[in-house]
């Protein structure tokens, strides 16, 4: 089984960064990928982005998902490259074209797609989900609210395991999920959540009655076992971002 979708740990520059920090990257980059309209640009950012992955100890074929997200990119750049006929002919197949348009097209669409997916997997696995809500919380977000935070990504590996258990089960039992009509579909989805639906609301119970033993909410500001600090390092990254957020914006008002 290949590894989720979560926080791995290891001692990169991207694991050391603050939090805060990683999330304005997040966001820069994001944005910039939608904002520039060079399709070769847009390329070099993915290919950036995929040599980043072998330097934080995480190969990318290894991740759940992956060839996912890898086919949805080509299958959109596809599509792009079939239906924009404008620009130069390059190849003309019976009622197939591929045009000059199409190709960058297609080429500016599955980079786009491919980055942004990018972004946020390098996010994920390199952010542990405490730091990211303590330093949410330290920047001015309410701890009841940091709190729902890190019960939310603490939870969902584990319902995620109950639904393979779930899963392997009814295996066992003799249920096949082959089957394609919808009305059984609608029936092996009922007997496979409700399961899990018994055992979330068992577990959320549990959790507000341990909440209310320990007072939770009581105060209006709370301690940290833990504390997330600004580094050396946090300060080049944010003095780096600024610089490549002021090129950007200068860039676009040049051109």
């Amino acid at each position: 089984m290949k590894p989720r979708i979560a926080y791995h740990p290891g001692t990169s520059v991207l694991h050391r960064l603050h939090p805060l920090v990683k999330a304005g990257w997040l966001l820069f980059g994001t944005v910039f990928v939608f904002a520039v309209r060079s399709p070769w640009l847009v390329v070099a950012v993915a290919a950036l982005l995929l040599v980043t992955f072998p330097l934080v100890g995480v190969r990318l074929g290894q991740v759940r998902g992956s060839r996912l997200f890898i086919s949805t990119a080509l299958l959109l750049g596809l599509l792009q490259v079939i239906f924009v006929d404008e620009g130069t002919l390059l190849l003309q197949i019976g009622p197939l074209t591929i045009t000059t348009n199409g190709l960058e097209m297609g080429v500016y669409v599955a980079g786009r797609f491919l980055s942004v997916v990018l972004l946020s997997y390098l996010f994920v696995l390199t952010t542990e989900p405490n730091d990211l809500a303590y330093a949410l919380m330290r920047a001015g977000l309410p701890y009841r609210y940091g709190f729902a935070l890190i019960t939310a990504l603490r939870l969902v590996p584990v319902f995620e395991q109950e639904g393979q258990i779930v899963y392997n089960a009814q295996l066992a039992r003799g249920v096949r999920y082959d089957v394609r009509s919808p009305r059984r579909f609608l029936t092996l989805a009922r007997q496979f959540f409700l399961p899990l639906l018994v055992s979330a609301l068992g577990k959320v119970d549990s959790l507000a009655v341990s909440m209310e033993g320990r007072c939770f909410g009581k105060y209006p500001t709370r301690t940290y076992l833990r504390e997330v600090h600004t580094s050396r390092l946090d300060i080049l990254a944010e003095v780096l971002l600024a610089v490549a957020i002021a090129a950007t914006v200068l860039g676009f008002t040049v051109s």
